[in-house]
């Protein structure tokens, strides 16, 4: 296949899964659809990513490793974001503060279990794993790549219906992104986006990232 045509194909397969896909849902109200649209476009990836001579789910899921000073500049990066969005629910939204763990116990602990697979999981093997692997030649630079993912991260999350989805989003793709490209790991950026994603759900403002009726 010529390079051109390879590179106009890349292109419109981005722009079909980050932002056609998520538009389509957003505009038709169909928001019990995103999960079904995660899990199809995830085994898609997995499909494509499986044609790549080199391609291992060893390396796809170790990685590259991560530097002992990574982890804890990502440790202490979790903390002080932890403790910020901490103080912006208690001032601006204290109704909300811990009312998911202490009014719906068990089904918080049941989001706090399945959260890393079943929602996890897919979405950093959609926008990391797959998104460095296949764009990263038609995107260039480390930097323009990592914003790049940011800003689709954070669009995708227009299929929630609310402003706070998008903006949080946007900066937490942006973290994962600078993450992934460190150490290359899907095992990785599971476990750091399940770290957000759980403490969001803890703290009181999960509901702007959920579908369903439940008080969370």
């Amino acid at each position: 296949m010529k390079p051109k045509i390879k590179t106009t194909l890349l292109a419109a397969e981005l722009v079909t899964l980050y932002i056609l896909v998520p538009l389509i849902l957003f505009c038709t109200g169909i928001r019990s659809g995103i999960f079904l649209a995660l899990w199809v476009t995830g085994i898609y990836a997995v499909l494509v990513l499986k044609r790549n001579p080199d391609f291992t789910f060893q390396k796809l899921w170790h990685g590259d490793g991560w530097t002992v000073a990574a982890k804890r500049q990502a440790a202490l990066r979790f903390l002080l974001i932890a403790i910020l969005l901490t103080i912006l629910t208690i001032t601006y939204l204290p109704e909300k503060f811990l009312r998911f763990p202490v009014e719906n116990f068990w089904l918080w602990l049941l989001v706090m279990a399945l959260y890393p697979v079943l929602s996890a999981a897919p979405q950093e093997l959609i926008f990391r794993s797959f998104f460095f692997t296949r764009y990263n030649d038609l995107i260039g630079g480390k930097l323009s790549a990592i914003l790049i993912n940011g800003l689709l991260f954070g669009f995708c999350h227009i299929t929630f219906n609310n402003w706070i989805a998008p903006i949080c989003s946007f900066f937490a793709g942006v973290i994962l992104a600078h993450s992934y490209q460190q150490h290359r790991s899907l095992k990785l950026a599971v476990i750091e986006h399940a770290l957000y994603g759980c403490l969001v759900f803890t703290i009181g403002i999960g509901g702007y990232f959920f579908t369903g009726d439940w008080r969370i």
